[in-house]
């Protein structure tokens, strides 16, 4: 439906690229790699750890291919060594080195735990033995620190392998999660943090640095977001800075004016985070050091004028998933739902009109005068019309004749056959034709019978046609009703799969999420066919899972592919709580069975059971029953509402024959998220609910459907518990008993213990032929389902 217009994403993931080497080796991408490298080489914490180049240089490998991690861990030791920090420095390039001499002898299964073991390794071997050879002794202090260090190391590591491929790594990405985000900011202010000594004529670099990715955040993504790039900026970029608290607050409230004043111009932006740079720095560093953080927001500030407001735009659209594009497909879904509403709406009021037609003048069509006068008019043409006496009798006495042929019709109506000597002694008296009046009577009254026999089923029909037309109305109605208050489409949890798709690099094309009335998830992708490799159960089905935090399996139907097998439309449900397995056992008198069963999966998360019990034995009863089911099925598969499906089976029954035929309806709808049941008899045999050694029966006492041209509707509800079992069966298995009836099945199934439900099934139906002996006497069928919630 989303196809034309829609489509906002196209996720392709080629894992080849990591096996190569980069031909375009010293593009702006590679040589700002290569020098972030240095600078977070260069971070000191607590004036006695380094851990940030080595983690590093454990992300890279993770990503990149041998030979340009191999560059890396070259800039990796080169900042360790410009660091200037003595044995330290040169502990940790010992470190890097036999990091690299590992690095060709590794699988090309770059899981970034096993290269961070070893790293976490060589680090503590490596630190303590230059510690011992400073110092010529080994304290538990020291010991410490080396863990401590390897530790933040691995936790480093794992931070910068999310945050390196948003601009590092050669795939293009589109859509990032707010993970990736925090860690991309956390790696972008390590790599700030390398600057911690570089100054410019008496200006802080990192400072400067660290003003202008807080105003553009700010600018970009708003007041939450440039207070959270603040802080973090002031937090690990003031590692090697005495003064971190100071510029956590400053950066943390310059970024939050920032954000603030987004919707105006930069200017505006600018002078609001000059001010407040000023202003919080006035009070926390006086007046002596004011002149420095005021000139390096001035020039943060005039950088950020100066850039393009296309990269602004760029790096929203990057940060927001594609917001805008969202944004225009959720307009779009809201109109096409409007149309539909519109629409259908319109056919249900035409289908109700139409309904209302055919009610229209059914009581006229019987009025038992107009038929009289016709019949007596029939008479008079066939029998009077040459007669010698036709002027006295319809002349002189009109009124007198016309009384006495009404009273002749009206005894023969009431005995069926007439002679001449019964007739009405005023018509016997004067009528010179008395045997032709009477045979022609008695011919044209039959006649009449009949003709209104079909003519009232015909007028019956008319109305059961317009019931289901009306139904049809209001079931129309009440999808229109359900579309726009029930269904609402989910366009934040379509861009959370999205990332993990996206993550995962999985290629579709569309994505729809919405919550259905049940309040139930129902995601549907659109893509190109997979060729039988089963994506959609194989990794579809584990990505979704993951990013919504719960089981989502492909529904029933599967997928779905186009006449031009270009297009693959497949959809994930959540998993259900509940499942049912059911087994069948059934003996038939003749050779076709009249009774017919139904179960299984009918969408929405309901499962079925349905039995129905046709009319005597043989095929005409299977014709019956198997009507009733099939029909039922169906419509229950299409969404109808239960009432109107069985009215419209009634309704078919009823008119399918002019002789008398009926079969009752056994049906049960479970709700497989909740466990809840509700069963519905029509003149069907009793059905059992067997929790543990408690028996509970279920009874009707309405009549099967096809009898009467409206039927009541019974329903009971159960609770299910895990390990419950339902028993269905046909009146032959009630009836083969008559003195105990439904309570030998009771006794039997709190007699026989067993969870297996064909075990159940096949053990009735043998009790049921012991009773009938050698001579069954009705068809016989058993349905028992288990049901049992999933772990």
């Amino acid at each position: 439906m989303y196809r034309d217009d829609i489509l906002p994403y196209r996720r392709v993931a080629d894992n080849k690229v990591r096996k190569k080497i980069s031909i375009d080796l010293f593009s702006f991408r590679h040589l700002l790699l290569l020098l972030s490298a240095l600078l977070v080489s260069r971070v000191v914490m607590l004036k006695a750890l380094m851990p940030f180049g080595v983690a590093f240089l454990v992300a890279a490998y993770s990503i990149l291919n041998r030979f340009e991690t191999f560059l890396v861990s070259i800039f990796v030791a080169l900042g360790y060594v410009l660091s200037f920090q003595n044995y330290l420095s040169y502990s940790h390039v010992v470190t890097v080195l036999a990091l690299m001499i590992f690095i060709p002898f590794l699988s090309e299964n770059k899981k970034i735990y096993k290269f961070a073991i070893l790293a976490f390794i060589i680090n503590i071997l490596v630190n303590i033995a230059f510690r011992f050879y400073v110092n010529l002794d080994i304290l538990p202090y020291d010991i410490i620190v080396s863990i401590f260090e390897s530790f933040i190391m691995v936790s480093s590591a794992y931070i910068f392998s999310y945050g390196i491929p948003l601009y590092f790594n050669k795939q293009s990405r589109k859509l990032f999660s707010k993970e990736e985000i925090i860690c991309f900011i956390l790696a972008l202010s390590l790599v700030v943090s390398g600057l911690w000594d570089i100054n410019i004529y008496g200006f802080s670099l990192k400072n400067v640095i660290s003003m202008l990715v807080v105003i553009c955040f700010g600018y970009s993504e708003g007041a939450s977001m440039g207070a959270a790039v603040g802080v973090t900026m002031g937090v690990v970029s003031g590692i090697s800075d005495p003064s971190m608290a100071v510029n956590l607050g400053i950066f943390g409230f310059s970024g939050l004016i920032a954000g603030v004043f987004k919707d105006y111009n930069k200017f505006i932006v600018a002078v609001s985070f000059v001010i407040a740079t000023a202003m919080l720095s006035f009070y926390s560093l006086g007046s002596i050091t004011l002149n420095n953080v005021f000139l390096e927001a001035m020039i943060a500030s005039s950088i950020f004028m100066i850039m393009p407001t296309k990269k602004f735009k760029k790096l929203t659209s990057s940060l927001d998933g594609d917001k805008k594009i969202i944004e225009l497909q959720k307009s779009y879904i809201e109109k096409v739902k409007g149309l539909m509403e519109i629409r259908l709406s319109s056919m249900s009021s035409t289908l109700y009109d139409i309904s209302s037609i055919l009610q229209e003048n059914i009581e006229n069509e019987l009025s038992k005068k107009q038929e009289i006068n016709s019949l007596v008019e029939k008479i008079a043409d066939r029998v009077c019309a040459n007669c010698d006496c036709k002027s006295i009798c319809w002349g002189k006495e009109l009124y007198y004749t016309y009384d006495s042929i009404v009273e002749m019709l009206r005894l023969i109506e009431k005995k069926g056959m007439l002679s001449v000597m019964e007739m009405p002694e005023s018509m016997r008296r004067k009528c010179i034709r008395p045997t032709e009046i009477m045979k022609q009577s008695i011919h044209l009254l039959e006649i009449m019978r009949l003709n209104n026999r079909w003519r009232k089923k015909l007028i019956n029909s008319r109305m059961i046609l317009s019931e289901q037309i009306k139904g049809i109305s209001s079931i129309i109605e009440s999808m229109v009703k359900e579309t726009s208050n029930s269904i609402v489409f989910r366009n934040d949890v379509e861009e959370e799969i999205a990332v993990e798709l996206d993550k995962a690099g999985l290629e579709f094309d569309n994505i729809v999420a919405l919550k259905n009335g049940r309040e139930k998830y129902e995601i549907t992708f659109y893509r190109k066919p997979c060729r039988g490799k089963n994506l959609c159960v194989k990794e579809f089905e584990r990505a979704v899972s993951r990013a919504l935090g719960m089981k989502m399996v492909v529904d029933g139907s599967g997928c779905r592919i186009d006449e031009n097998k270009t297009m693959c439309q497949f959809r994930l449900i959540e998993a259900e709580s509940f499942s049912l397995v059911t087994a069948v056992a059934k003996a038939s008198k003749e050779k076709v069975s009249g009774d017919t069963y139904y179960f299984g999966n009918i969408g929405e998360g309901r499962y079925m059971i349905a039995l129905s019990d046709g009319m005597g034995s043989g095929r005409a009863a299977n014709m019956e029953s198997n009507t009733t089911i099939a029909l039922l099925e169906k419509l229950m598969e299409a969404g109808f509402e239960r009432n109107t499906a069985i009215k419209a089976i009634n309704s078919v029954l009823v008119l399918r024959s002019c002789d008398e035929s009926f079969a009752t309806v056994d049906m049960g709808l479970i709700d497989l998220y909740s466990g809840i049941g509700e069963f519905i008899k029509i003149g069907a045999a009793p059905t059992f609910i067997k929790s543990g050694r408690e028996v509970e029966v279920i009874k009707s006492s309405a009549l099967p459907v096809g009898i009467l041209d409206d039927i009541d509707i019974e329903s009971h509800i159960v609770e299910f518990r895990s390990g419950d079992m339902i028993v269905m069966v046909s009146d032959g298995m009630v009836d083969c008993n008559d003195e105990l009836k439904e309570k030998w099945i009771i006794k039997a199934l709190k007699e026989f213990d067993s969870g297996n439900p064909k075990d159940v099934a096949d053990y009735l139906l043998n009790k049921a032929k012991e009773f009938y002996g050698n001579n069954i006497k009705d068809d016989m069928t058993v349905i028992v389902s288990k049901i049992w919630k999933i772990s």
